[in-house]
């Protein structure tokens, strides 16, 4: 599989959006990988958190993206929707990397992939989404220490 950008890589000023480019671009492409497949846009996962926050549909984001060339062109479309403003992206930032923590949105999604795909996880920073793919995609070490 083409390897995912990291969640907290940004585009238009907003992480979280070239992953999301990358997933649709692969989904679209029919070589999303199934575990991805699974919690793609799915509203209990980031991808559909992200979408709720911003007030886009699953289905106008990836027809804008699938008929963009480049990510300067989704980062385009993306600026010029309604929701997406500094402040909301200034937002999102701060809430993305709690995504599934005790009390964010996103916790009982990740209490039910970390009994399926991370049983096997031990590591006590993995308390989240953000870190939950950081341990599965190999680059947790590259991360600051939740504290």
């Amino acid at each position: 599989m083409t390897t995912l950008r990291r969640p907290q890589e940004a585009l238009a000023g907003c992480i979280w959006l070239p992953r999301f480019i990358d997933k649709c671009r692969l989904h679209s492409a029919g070589v999303l990988p199934p575990d991805y497949r699974m919690a793609f846009c799915s509203p209990h996962g980031i991808d559909g958190i992200f979408l709720a926050h911003f007030g886009l549909t699953a289905e106008e984001a990836r027809s804008a993206i699938n008929r963009t060339g480049t990510d300067e062109e989704v980062s385009l479309w993306f600026r010029a929707q309604p929701a997406v403003t500094p402040e909301t992206v200034r937002c999102w930032n701060g809430l993305a990397p709690n995504l599934g923590r005790p009390g964010f949105p996103g916790e009982r999604g990740f209490l039910w992939a970390r009994r399926h795909f991370l049983a096997g996880c031990t590591d006590p920073r993995v308390v989240g989404g953000f870190t939950a793919i950081a341990w599965d995609e190999g680059f947790l070490d590259d991360t600051q220490p939740i504290a």
